[in-house]
């Protein structure tokens, strides 16, 4: 069972892809389009929305990817992912 709290949860980047990342294995930084980012500390309760500008082909993956290197795991409540007049929004809410 693991711990799940948002301490070093920070800088968290949001892209898309149409290939599913491989379980247990890092996810890089050019394997996705990047959408959007949030720069800062996360806490808990949090909501983060990130607008990504229209894209020019459709995906069927979202990717969110802390830049933090001690969370071991993401802990986070829902993302919600929706357009709206072009462009593609991302809700993420920490627990």
């Amino acid at each position: 069972m693991h711990c799940c709290t948002v301490n070093g949860l920070d800088n968290i980047d949001v892209g898309v892809s149409n290939t599913f990342p491989t379980e247990g294995s890092p996810v890089s930084t050019n394997s996705y389009t990047l959408c959007g980012q949030f720069s800062g500390s996360v806490t808990s309760g949090m909501e983060i929305t990130i607008r990504c500008p229209p894209l020019q082909q459709a995906f069927r993956y979202v990717i969110v990817r802390s830049s933090s290197t001690t969370a071991e795991y993401m802990c986070l409540a829902e993302v919600a992912v929706y357009v709206e007049s072009q462009y593609i929004i991302m809700v993420i809410l920490t627990k």
